[in-house]
């Protein structure tokens, strides 16, 4: 009696062991972040936030531009200013005692970061160094996947692609994710090329992207979308009934840890053209100030910048700047520019959101010196909205590097 007493408890330990095992054992979740076009520093923040870790190393991986040097600076440019270290996978190398393996390189990020360039050929060199099932491991260790363009691509069933010499055609990607993709989605040719792929079903249902638009999956699912403004945008598209169609997904608009918050400056609308104010030598306010500028813009006083810049924006600029007659298309360009709103922040700097152009709209800065609002340069954003998420990501640097 006593041995099968014995039996059954150790038994029931045994048990008890190997739950308390299956319980301890996590299985790493399967991260892929994608986005439209190449590598740019707010995505690349994005990536960092994902791997939940304050010093994350995050490797990026040029094959599809031939390890251009070009985009390896620039890699190293974000890197230095996210305060992490630059990592980068280059293939064009020669055997050597010192060099790590493809495997031991990969395998030891928490992120990879693939860039844009040929896709195809991207491919194929990682199918003959075996890099695309270090990739696959890298997925199943729970190290985070990413990348734009041919970066995005790699990732699916399927792409569009203009890695052929004569034109766009689909693309058979690594097929870590089960669904068809189009980066560049905002191009029309590519998006009309997609679209007659799913129509013909040579390709799955998939998700595109505009350039400045990436999607977040987590275990082969769609998780959230993000956008770096309000008209870069990613898509569900598939085919229904015969018809194929586009469904716009929700976004969220990615904006810095450090940005100002809606309540920390205050907003006006004004949405008036220049025109319509009188001509005025006044900045008593900012949208005096701007008004004031435009119209020495208009008249051809050149040096008379000067006198309504910021003392920092005075050094700026060239002290032999001459006077100039403005031909009447710039004049009229600069009398008809509409203002649109104004920001304010700490009774001190303001963000004046104009568009003078049809292709994008200006963010002019004034600094208030001795009572009067001074100009002190200049941003550019496709839109109202981004031009207010860079007001509210610099207004503190500017506010700052003014006042020195």
């Amino acid at each position: 009696m006593k041995k099968i007493l014995f039996f059954i408890l150790l038994v029931s330990s045994w048990h008890a062991g190997v739950s308390q095992e299956n319980t301890a054992v996590k299985i790493a979740d399967q991260t892929i972040f994608v986005y439209g076009g190449d590598i740019n520093l707010k995505f690349t923040q994005y990536v960092v936030d994902l791997t939940k870790k304050s010093n994350p190393k995050i490797c990026y991986v040029p094959t599809a531009s031939a390890d251009n040097e070009s985009n390896v600076k620039l890699w190293n440019f974000y890197c230095k200013k996210l305060n992490i270290e630059a990592c980068v996978l280059k293939v064009w190398v020669a055997s050597s005692e010192k060099n790590k393996s493809f495997e031991d390189q990969l395998l030891g990020m928490d992120a990879i970061v693939v860039g844009g360039g040929n896709t195809l050929n991207m491919l194929g060199i990682w199918k003959a160094q075996g890099i695309d099932t270090i990739l696959h491991k890298a997925l199943e260790k729970g190290i985070i996947l990413s990348g734009g363009s041919a970066g995005s691509i790699c990732w699916f069933q399927s792409g569009i692609s203009d890695s052929r010499p004569t034109h766009l055609s689909v693309i058979d990607g690594l097929s870590f994710l089960p669904f068809s993709n189009c980066p560049h989605y905002s191009d029309s040719i590519k998006k009309q090329v997609y679209h007659k792929q799913i129509k013909s079903q040579t390709i799955n249902s998939g998700y595109a992207c505009d350039d400045r638009s990436g999607i977040l999956f987590k275990n082969g699912k769609y998780i959230e979308t993000v956008s770096l403004n309000d008209v870069n945008n990613s898509y569900f598209v598939a085919l229904n009934k015969g018809t194929v169609q586009s469904s716009k997904l929700p976004t969220r608009i990615l904006v810095n840890k450090d940005a100002l918050s809606v309540s920390d400056y205050k907003t006006i609308e004004v949405n008036k053209a220049v025109s319509k104010y009188a001509e005025i030598n006044n900045q008593d306010s900012p949208i005096n100030a701007f008004i004031s500028f435009k119209y020495i813009a208009a008249k051809g006083r050149q040096s008379k910048f000067r006198e309504l810049s910021s003392f920092a924006q005075q050094n700026k600029m060239n002290e032999d700047t001459p006077d100039k007659t403005v031909d009447e298309k710039t004049q009229n360009k600069h009398l008809h520019t509409i203002v649109n709103k104004i920001f304010i922040y700490n009774d001190s700097l303001a963000g004046v959101v104009n568009r003078m152009y049809d292709d994008y709209y200006g963010l002019w800065y004034f600094f208030k010196e001795d009572g009067k609002w001074m100009s002190a340069g200049e941003d550019i954003g496709d839109t109202e909205l981004e031009c207010e998420i860079v007001f509210r990501e610099k207004a503190k640097m500017r506010a700052k590097s003014i006042k020195k």
